[in-house]
């Protein structure tokens, strides 16, 4: 059997049996990263428009046809790289051996299962989440793949926040409802609100108005625009030491009804402040 181990989330690394692969080309490599990020394979066609912007001539044919050879002799088999009805494609054990392939195997699981066992499922996808899909490399694909895999990435934090929240679990709700902000705080204003909320009552309300004013410089310096009302209105509630759940009607009369929980999914939540929140670091925006 191969051993391979294929790193792309934050990185870009191959390695066979535990030594770093030279595919000796750039060309080579990316198309060994760009099969990864299709594993359903593409047609020879396709590949040479994404890639290298042409057409399929006598030349360019012959350069691929190269290419596909370092592919095959730095995986050390003819099998890892396999043309099939004309789509070109990895083999299964090279597939499985990325974090790519694992991290949506696991998101992908979490969907079958309830309870702690979808949230662990779910954590364990993060983990293998150590920064943007291939960072340092640079082409038209893959701006377009690491749009893509941001997006799912992105999905995980926010239903981690969820479920967290339905158990209390202030911290990493928190925490999730953070990273997601921060690395994509275009993610929409009704976020911010939520982690402004959950500031206010996890940690205090001082760390609740820190992160609006952040927000604001945001909107100001990066977009040239101003806060929706009703983010507003909740600043100035949180100022004012109100109440920030909108499901305590005794602690949240004056607050402005925000389109869902800022605590959860599905009006399920009932908050409860958890002490040991006092020494949550600042959020800053980006």
């Amino acid at each position: 059997m191969h051993e391979f181990h294929i790193l792309t989330l934050g990185t870009a690394q191959v390695q066979h049996l535990q030594q770093d692969v030279s595919f000796h080309s750039e060309s080579a490599r990316d198309i060994l990263f760009y099969l990864l990020s299709h594993p359903e394979g593409r047609s020879k066609g396709d590949l040479l428009r994404d890639l290298w912007e042409e057409e399929a001539t006598p030349a360019v044919n012959n350069r691929l046809r190269v290419n596909l050879h370092r592919i095959r002799s730095a995986l050390g088999a003819t099998g890892t790289l396999r043309e099939q009805q004309g789509r070109l494609q990895l083999a299964p054990e090279v597939l499985q051996s990325s974090d790519l392939h694992q991290f949506y195997t696991l998101v992908n699981e979490a969907q079958l299962l309830g309870g702690q066992a979808r949230l662990d499922r779910l954590h364990e996808a993060l983990k293998l989440c150590q920064g943007p899909f291939l960072a340092g490399l640079q082409g038209s694909w893959m701006e377009e793949a690491r749009e893509q895999h941001q997006q799912a990435y992105l999905k995980v934090l926010m239903e981690v926040s969820d479920l967290h929240c339905l158990t209390r679990d202030c911290l990493p709700s928190v925490n999730a409802l953070h990273q997601a902000l921060k690395t994509d705080p275009f993610l929409g204003e009704n976020h911010h609100q939520r982690l402004m909320a959950c500031l206010a009552v996890a940690q205090d309300r001082y760390a609740a108005i820190a992160h609006y004013r952040r927000f604001l410089h945001f909107l100001k310096q990066d977009i040239e625009d101003t806060p929706m009302l009703e983010t507003v209105q909740l600043a100035e509630s949180i100022k004012a030491g109100q109440g920030c759940c909108p499901r305590d009607p005794a602690a949240s009369a004056t607050l402005p009804p925000p389109v869902s929980c800022p605590f959860g999914f599905q009006n399920g939540c009932q908050f409860q402040a958890v002490p040991g929140l006092e020494h949550l670091q600042e959020i800053p925006v980006n």
